[in-house]
């Protein structure tokens, strides 16, 4: 079964940030990586944000429309559409996706926000009452976390 990691950030922003970051190392490990999002307005910002966090390089990316570029590592995307690859899985949807189980690994992000924190219970429960391993991990500061890894 697969592997569900949730990340706890310690404000109620960042998680665009963060998911730019999480799919850097997993690219930097060598998997492929799909960045599912809630809508397009999300998949482009995200997009956007892919060519920009970091000054000195970019994490050479995609949106996912339905037609699979083995020379993209990441992709974005939203709605029922997923690629071919089941390495990675970064969810910034506020529900799990139906092909979630495709996936090697998934990475929640949960912004430090009393409502966004219960719909990430919610799928925290879905997750464990169909046996995925659940790993919960605290993030007090995105620039440390992003130095030390």
């Amino acid at each position: 079964m697969s592997r569900v990691d949730f990340y706890l950030l310690s404000s109620e922003s960042g998680i665009d940030k963060f998911a730019c970051i999480m799919a850097s190392k997993a690219w930097t490990a060598g998997n492929n990586v799909y960045i599912h999002t809630d809508s397009e307005d999300t998949t482009k910002k995200l997009d956007d944000m892919l060519w920009t966090f970091r000054d000195i390089s970019f994490i050479p990316h995609e949106i996912y429309n339905g037609n699979e570029n083995i020379e993209s590592p990441v992709t974005i995307g939203f709605g029922n559409l997923s690629p071919n690859h089941q390495q990675v899985l970064i969810n910034l949807d506020g529900k799990i996706p139906e092909f979630a189980n495709k996936f090697e690994r998934v990475i929640e992000i949960v912004e430090n926000n009393d409502k966004k924190k219960e719909r990430a219970r919610e799928r925290y429960r879905q997750y464990k009452d169909n046996d995925y391993e659940i790993h919960d991990h605290k993030i007090d500061n995105l620039n440390e976390f992003y130095q030390s890894k």
